[in-house]
């Protein structure tokens, strides 16, 4: 089973899976690479899978901006962000050859 639904310049189509749940996508029908807006995950109901994909396109211009490329990528200071996240395990670097 299929709906399909018009928000702004979006067309919402959503789509029953197998299993019973809903999933929807949105793409701008025009364009001629157009982006893709879809739920990460299904939902119950049509609406629900719609009003969620309404939700994202609403919230588009406020993605986060990308960090700035001054922060430190070196492996100390990678190694010294898996130990705050992960304080329990112990990292030992692997040998190299």
């Amino acid at each position: 089973m299929e709906q399909i639904a018009l928000y702004k310049d979006f067309r919402i189509r959503a789509d029953q899976d197998w299993s019973g749940q809903w999933l929807a996508e949105a793409k701008r029908p025009f364009d001629r690479n157009p982006e893709y807006i879809a739920t990460p995950f299904p939902h119950p109901t049509a609406e629900a899978a719609v009003d969620l994909v309404k939700q994202l396109i609403d919230g588009e211009g406020t993605r986060p901006q990308p960090k700035p490329d001054n922060e430190d990528n070196s492996g100390e200071a990678m190694l010294a962000a898996l130990k705050a996240e992960f304080p329990a395990h112990i990292f030992v670097p692997r040998k190299r050859k």
